[in-house]
C-alpha cells in the first residue's frame, strides 16, 4: 500500500519563481531518498502538491511543510491509501497549473481532493516542465 496526500498552501512574501526553484533543488533528491514521488504546481498564490510514498515518510514531510515559513494556510485536501503510485517515475514533477486554471479553480472551490489527484497526475504525464 502507498499513502497519498494532496495539499494546498499559500506563498508568503517570496516571489514564487524563486521559491519553486529552491523547492525543486532541495526536494528532488530528498524525496528520492525517502521514496516519495509526486508533482508540484503553482497557481496565483497557491501551491498545490500531490505526494505519494510510505506513510511515515509522508507524515514527517507534512510536519516539516507545516513548519515552513515560505508558505502558510496549509490545508490537506486528500489523504488516503492506494494500491499503486500514479507518479512512480518522478520524485517531484513540476506541473503547469495555468493550463488547467478554470478546472483547478472549480476543484479548489469544491475542495475536490480526488479531482486534484487526477488533474495533477494528468498534467505531470502530459508534460513535465522540470
Amino acid at each position: 500500500m502507498i499513502d497519498r496526500l494532496v495539499y494546498r498552501s499559500q506563498v508568503e512574501n517570496v516571489p514564487p519563481e524563486v521559491t519553486l526553484e529552491r523547492i525543486f533543488r532541495i526536494s528532488v533528491p530528498k524525496n528520492a531518498r525517502l521514496q516519495i514521488t509526486g508533482a508540484l504546481g503553482f497557481s496565483g498564490r497557491n501551491y498545490i502538491q500531490l505526494l505519494e510514498g510510505p506513510r511515515p515518510a509522508l507524515d514527517d514531510l507534512l510536519q516539516s511543510l507545516r513548519a515552513e515559513p515560505r508558505h502558510s494556510n496549509l490545508r490537506v485536501l486528500l489523504r488516503g491509501s492506494s494500491q499503486r503510485q500514479l507518479l512512480p517515475n518522478w520524485s517531484m514533477a513540476r506541473v503547469d497549473l495555468a493550463r488547467a486554471a478554470p478546472r483547478l479553480d472549480a476543484l479548489l472551490e469544491a475542495g475536490g481532493g480526488l479531482g486534484l489527484v487526477t488533474l495533477m497526475a494528468t498534467l505531470a504525464h502530459e508534460g513535465v516542465t522540470a
